[in-house]
């Protein structure tokens, strides 16, 4: 499952998603948890009209993310992302991302909640369809 991080620092989640400058990825499954680097993302936006561009930029940079981790997250941006098939959380600003990804690979390991057993199902099936 790929998962992304709002970040700063590049080892906490310490961003707004919608102000973050990078976003961390990684794969985490109940065995690994695999880092896949760091996606950047542009800063200026003049307009409204550009902010609604800068979340579906976003979007596009976290496509194939299951989750994303951030401090925060306004709300038509999260709506946007849960139709999108990605899954925003919001944690304390500052919280370290090893020790979100090894919680995230507890849960996955033992019994994940219903919306995330459900995105784990859709992947199942996506890759036996492959």
């Amino acid at each position: 499952m790929l998962v992304a991080f709002s970040t700063e620092s590049q080892t906490r989640i310490d961003a707004h998603f919608g102000l973050a400058p990078a976003f961390a990825l990684y794969d985490v499954t109940p065995e690994a948890i695999t880092a896949k680097g760091f996606v950047y993302c542009p800063q200026e936006f003049a307009s409204d009209a550009d902010k609604e561009d800068k979340v579906e930029s976003r979007m596009h940079i976290l496509r194939g993310c299951a989750v994303v981790y951030c401090t925060s997250i306004g709300g038509p941006a999260a709506a946007r992302l849960v139709q999108s098939g990605i899954h925003p959380l919001k944690v304390p600003e500052g919280t370290p991302i090893e020790g979100e990804l090894n919680r995230l690979q507890t849960l996955l390991a033992g019994s994940p909640p219903p919306w995330l057993r459900k995105r784990l199902q859709q992947e199942k099936m996506t890759k036996e369809d492959e």
